[in-house]
């Protein structure tokens, strides 16, 4: 009953109903890849040093297994929560057959956040290094210092501004039209 209500819709569902569905199922994987994720990740020696005394086939079975494992979870986790949050902003500007206005205000919110988060990362660092006169790169591992080397250093703060500037204009251009017209 649960996996009937859980995987179909009728066909005659409005789009941000299948949208709202996709999220559903996406949210729940990534809810159930995550833990899997870091479970696998920091058990990882305890799980080798079972699987290392093995020999022949159950060795590389139980190896071959593990790593799909390691490539899989992770993968499942990321994609599941991007598309979930995907989806879900989708589904809120689509016609639908139920209103659910809390839910929409949450899901537009994360949204937000999610799509402007790189453009406010990326000013508060350059904002950073004009206070501290040092901009920091971690790969490769450089810092330029105002006093030490000015043309690197204005070169890396304009830099993190242009990023700033160009992630802040791609979530603008994806929200502009989203946020001028009637939700569904």
């Amino acid at each position: 009953m649960l996996m009937t209500t859980l995987f179909t819709l009728p066909e005659n569902a409005a789009p941000g109903d299948q949208a709202r569905r996709r999220g559903t199922f996406c949210f729940l994987a990534a809810l159930l890849a995550t833990p899997i994720t870091i479970w696998l990740f920091s058990a990882l020696g305890t799980i080798w040093m079972k699987i290392e005394p093995l020999n022949g086939v159950p060795l590389f079975l139980a190896a071959s297994l593990v790593g799909l494992l390691l490539a899989a979870a992770p993968i499942i986790a990321l994609f599941g929560w991007l598309l979930a949050l995907w989806y879900g902003v989708e589904s809120v500007f689509m016609q639908r057959g139920k209103r659910t206005p809390k839910t929409d205000i949450v899901i537009v919110g994360v949204g937000l956040v999610a799509w402007f988060s790189p453009a406010f990362g990326f000013l508060a660092t350059a904002i950073g290094a004009l206070i501290s006169g040092r901009v920091h790169f971690v790969r490769p591992a450089r810092d330029y210092l105002l006093a030490v080397d000015p043309v690197a250093y204005w070169q890396g703060v304009g830099f993190m501004f242009i990023t700033a500037a160009v992630f802040g204009w791609l979530a603008y251009r994806y929200w502009q039209s989203k946020l001028h017209r009637k939700r569904g």
